[in-house]
């Protein structure tokens, strides 16, 4: 009689082992659209609450479920165990005898697999299960609460702020896997992965930076605004007055087209009238700026544009000094990559010239040029871009002819020489870059003796070299022109 119960107990405790198990699996699968469609169809059996419940406190039921299910699951060993000691008397054979069924019911449970079961039938399971989750979640009253707290204290990330049921991660993991096996294009898995990372990446990561932004003085004559148009390809330009920190508007190519083509056909506005294309300045046709911080995530901001039915901001730094200038435009392209229409040159980042040397953008990230060579720069933290690495390792603000040699951490070496220049600074924009086995003359920190003598400097002996501020300024410097 008493091993007849315990059989019974322990086939009720596997029972709920793998109930709870599914009912795990299915919540995982559940969505708000789903769980608002069992709510729909809940008929006032209290259902509706149960799975609300569970939905917005997901962590604790998480953690009362996986309590519960370890509980059923070692009292099955549990009562296996004294069976088999009942039963056959004798502890070795008895232990032998309880293993043995132990791996015979796991390798069942294994293929009947309660997780699969659960993410099959996840509406069915979730809501069959959800009162009595939601009651097991009770019955352990703050205890789930204080496990969560506790592992957030040992393993920082993963308490209270965790989704529980629903785990990014898990899901990031599911669509490296699903491209790994062909269930997924490679393109539409980096499609999905740029979404997700759209709340990690800062609008100072996508914004066109103040070096680059095309402006407009305040005073322009709707005529050379409209040449200015033309000349550059751009549909937008910020108005400033004096420059680029005091913006005052933002003049549109469409609202200069239509002035002007009513100015050719006679058909003036009443305020332009008896006035021609270079007595109107864009101070009157300026729109209204919309400001965003340079800190803010690009999901947030995008979502903001849709909103707003806006297509162009001005970036503004923690100063409130302008940063540069984000458009529609660049945030879509951090989802679907590089966007060229029928008016943009695109721009070679990297140029192989017949000797093997490489031309390449000074804008380029400092990790696409260690992975372009093969270089181990994860010790330069201090510089974003290969610009701002030339201008680190000479010391000084680099210019035509000023090289370099990179080593970074293993045997390559590479060498880095400024090439071109361009803007009204003359900053470097484009720098030379080869592999090279032995030394070229190359000296890290040092420039070559025709750009020292162009520069009125000659190293002489015992000569200080250059101390960090002013290394620190030629960083800056590199950086900002190139677009940091």
């Amino acid at each position: 009689m008493v091993i007849a119960l315990l059989i019974t107990a322990a086939l009720i405790c596997a029972v709920f082992a793998f109930l709870l198990s599914t009912a795990e699996a299915a919540f995982i699968r559940l969505t708000r659209r789903e769980a608002e469609e069992i709510a729909s169809k809940d008929g006032g059996r209290g259902r509706s609450a149960a799975v609300e419940m569970i939905l917005e406190h997901p962590v604790p039921h998480t953690a009362a479920l996986q309590m519960w299910r370890w509980l059923f699951t070692t009292a099955v060993v549990v009562l296996i165990t004294v069976t088999a000691v009942l039963a056959v008397g004798e502890i070795a054979v008895a232990g032998l005898l309880a293993a043995v069924v132990l791996i015979i019911g796991g390798i069942g449970i294994s293929a009947l697999s309660p997780r699969r079961v659960g993410r099959a039938h996840h509406m069915l399971v979730a809501s069959a299960t959800a009162k009595l989750v939601r009651g097991l979640r009770l019955a352990l009253g703050p205890l789930p609460q204080v496990i969560t707290g506790l592992g957030a204290r040992l393993v920082p990330g993963s308490g209270e702020n965790d989704q529980g049921f629903f785990d990014d991660e898990e899901f990031r993991e599911f669509v490296a896997r699903a491209s790994e096996t062909d269930l997924l294009e490679d393109s539409e898995a980096e499609l999905i992965q740029s979404v997700f990372e759209l709340s990690d990446t800062r609008v100072r990561a996508v914004m066109v930076p103040r070096t680059d932004m095309v402006t407009v003085d305040i005073g322009t004559s709707l005529a050379e605004v409209m040449t200015l148009f033309l000349r550059s390809g751009y549909s937008r330009v910020p108005v400033t007055r004096g420059s680029a920190d005091d913006i005052t508007g933002m003049v549109y190519l469409k609202d200069v087209a239509f002035l002007e083509h009513h100015l050719r056909t006679g058909q003036v506005p009443g305020a332009y009238e008896g006035r021609d294309s270079h007595s109107i300045t864009v101070e009157e046709l300026q729109r209204d700026v919309r400001w965003v911080p340079e800190s803010k995530p690009v999901s947030e901001f995008l979502s903001e544009l849709q909103r707003e039915s806006t297509h162009v901001a001005v970036v503004v730094d923690e100063y409130g000094g302008t940063a540069g200038l984000v458009t529609l435009e660049d945030l879509i392209e951090e989802i679907v990559g590089e966007i060229v229409d029928e008016y943009d040159t695109a721009a070679v980042e990297v140029e192989v010239l017949e000797d093997g040397r490489h031309r390449i953008s000074a804008r380029m990230a400092v990790d696409d040029f260690a992975e372009l060579f093969n270089l181990n720069l994860d010790h330069e933290e201090e510089v974003d871009t290969l610009g701002g690495l030339l201008a680190k390792t000479l010391g000084r603000v680099p210019i035509a002819g000023s090289e370099v040699e990179i080593s970074g951490r293993g045997e390559t070496r590479v060498v880095l020489r400024a090439d071109r220049l361009e803007g009204r600074r003359n900053r470097v924009s484009h720098i030379l870059a080869w592999e090279v086995e032995e030394h070229r003359g190359a000296r890290a920190g040092l420039g070559t003796e025709d750009e020292d003598e162009a520069m009125g400097i000659h190293a002489e002996e015992g000569a200080e070299p250059a101390d960090e501020g002013q290394n620190a300024m030629a960083v800056a410097e590199a950086e900002e022109e190139a677009g940091r």
